[in-house]
């Protein structure tokens, strides 16, 4: 049984020493691909390198922003979100991809949609998604809404399309907007959503990207 193992261990070094050879040393033993596959497009989907300004950074070697880096934050304020956090509410949890292709839309001329950065200012001067507007989630959330409700009724009006009627908020023409802020992590962009449910704002027009910032940078997608 010695000798077996013997042979077996050898014939798998001498295995390994051919694969090496003929692979090169630039074969990335990690994910089982080489250098050459790393030089292959980077799209946003098969065949698709670009949406209204957006695509993913070519560069294989490519990091994640540091200001993303973090894994651990204090819990409270900054808890994991989860998948569906407004419940009975309908309100649809969407993907990048979701968010690409009301880029795509809102670029084309849509004026029935918005994609909205709920972070505050200063988090969006490092970079936010293309086509997208600042609402911050101070100027929409509970307590603003309990400080100055009238102020809050502004952005719906100015903002988000919605129509006062003589104190009466009309959301027939109002925009489907989707929120984020950033990421998984952030309860930003649920507080803004919940000022919204709580103003009567339609649940089929509120989309939650619960990814946000961390996900978009994460997969080296454009930022403006």
């Amino acid at each position: 049984m010695k000798i077996k193992l013997l042979a077996i261990t050898i014939a798998a070094v001498f295995t390994l020493g051919a694969q090496a050879d003929y692979l090169g040393a630039d074969h990335n033993w990690n994910n089982g691909s080489s250098a050459k596959k790393a030089a292959k497009p980077v799209g946003i989907v098969s065949g698709v390198l670009e949406i209204a300004g957006i695509s993913r950074n070519a560069d294989s070697s490519n990091m994640v922003d540091p200001a993303f880096a973090k894994t651990s934050r204090p819990c409270p304020p900054f808890c994991i979100q989860p998948t569906a956090p407004f419940a009975p509410a309908a309100v649809d949890t969407v993907t990048e991809l979701d968010v690409i292709h009301a880029a795509r839309d809102i670029a084309a001329g849509d004026k029935t949609k918005l994609i909205v950065d709920a972070r505050t200012p200063g988090w969006v001067k490092k970079g936010t998604i293309p086509h997208s507007v600042n609402v911050p989630f101070t100027m929409l959330n509970s307590k603003a809404l309990a400080k100055d409700p009238m102020a809050v009724v502004e952005i719906l009006t100015g903002t988000f399309g919605v129509k006062d009627m003589d104190g009466v908020l009309n959301y027939d023409n109002a925009k489907t907007l989707y929120l984020f802020c950033n990421g998984a992590w952030c309860g930003q962009s649920p507080a803004s959503i919940r000022a919204l449910l709580t103003m009567g704002y339609p649940q089929s027009k509120i989309k939650y990207y619960r990814g946000g910032m961390n996900d978009w940078k994460l997969l080296g997608l454009t930022v403006k």
